[in-house]
């Protein structure tokens, strides 16, 4: 997975030129996706199993720190699933 912010380019450069997407830098002359555009909307498309995986890291931590317990072990194990999101969402 890409790193930058560059697949959301295309995304805004569509959105931006909806009614005009001819004049668009995500599409040519021919109506057809330029090849980066294709790169940069396949890219977004692959983040989608990234964002499920940390929001289910989420939902692990407010499950987990919803009962009582040891505040040391929760907070050690809520670091854990944060440092595991975290670098995911990196592409580690």
């Amino acid at each position: 997975m890409r790193n930058d912010l560059t697949p959301f380019r295309t995304v805004r450069e569509l959105l931006v030129n909806r009614d005009e997407v001819l004049m668009s830098n995500a599409v040519g002359v021919d109506g057809q996706l330029y090849e980066d555009s294709v790169e940069n909307l396949t890219a977004i498309l692959a983040m989608e199993q990234d964002y499920k995986d940390m929001l289910q890291a989420l939902h692990d931590v407010d499950a987990y720190l919803a009962p009582e317990g040891d505040e040391e072990d929760v907070y050690i194990y809520a670091r854990a699933i944060v440092k595991r999101a975290i670098a995911k969402a990196k592409g580690d």
